[in-house]
């Protein structure tokens, strides 16, 4: 479901200063997403990223979940589209967390590296199978950094709200399991509660068995009958069971009986 768009920035914010003092500032700008689940299970889901012009470079990106009171570093997950990268987050029961994606500071060198990536996101439910609220919040939050600036911490910061796709926080989540997965899985529910009933009528279990074994018998019984037509039909043109030269001389089979 689709969330919002998003931006990643590290770069300055004009190309020049003019003439305005420190107005070439670098820009290190992230994309915060707060995801409340206010449901009395856990949540699994997954935050898809889509960047195309350009593509996101994972080695320029870092993650954060700040989920059960603990920071997790990590990055994002390549998928089959080149254009897309994935996030699983669990979410605590009547608890809330918050996604971060911005630009890897530990690596990239502000004022050398340059970072510009955008694109949108969506949020999928990994582990359920109806529909269910998350309330959501997106924002990009960014602090403005000067190599000229007296003070090493004299920091500006900016923070504000995107637009949600659906012009507000609630989001109900889809199920995983489609309508058309839903209508395929009727027919054997009903075969299986069929089946159950039939459990609980013992007469109906007996006839059917006494049947199924009637029609073995008859199979049996047909089997040897064409086993005994084939034995006349070889008796009619008397054809032998064992050559002559195996089949014991009547003498021979007296002296050994005796």
């Amino acid at each position: 479901m689709l969330v919002s768009t998003f931006e990643l920035l590290l770069k300055p914010i004009t190309p020049k200063a003019g003439n305005i003092p420190n107005s070439d500032r670098q820009v290190l700008q992230g994309y915060f997403l707060t995801i409340a689940n206010p449901n009395n299970t856990i949540l699994w889901l997954q935050v898809q990223f889509t960047a195309t012009t350009p593509n996101l470079n994972v080695d320029d990106t870092i993650t954060v979940i700040d989920a059960g009171g603990n920071n997790i570093f990590g990055d994002l997950t390549r998928s089959r589209d080149r254009r897309k990268f994935s996030l699983d987050v669990g979410i605590p029961a009547q608890d809330t967390a918050l996604v971060i994606l911005q630009p890897d500071i530990t690596t990239l060198k502000p004022g050398v590296d340059t970072v510009e990536i955008r694109g949108f996101v969506e949020i999928f439910a990994r582990n359920l199978f109806q529909k269910i609220n998350v309330l959501v919040t997106p924002e990009h939050r960014g602090t403005f950094v000067s190599e000229n600036t007296p003070k090493a911490s004299d920091f500006d910061q900016l923070v504000y709200a995107l637009p949600t796709a659906n012009g507000g926080s609630l989001f109900q989540l889809p199920s995983l399991v489609s309508d058309k997965t839903v209508k395929e899985v009727k027919p054997e529910i009903k075969e299986i509660k069929e089946a159950k009933e039939s459990e609980k009528n013992p007469k109906e279990n007996i006839e059917t068995v006494t049947a199924n074994q009637g029609n073995e018998v008859q199979q049996t019984l047909a089997l040897m009958a064409q086993s005994i037509d084939n034995i006349g039909q070889r008796l009619a043109t008397q054809e032998a069971f064992i050559s002559s030269e195996e089949r014991p001389a009547v003498g021979e089979t007296a002296v050994n009986n005796g």
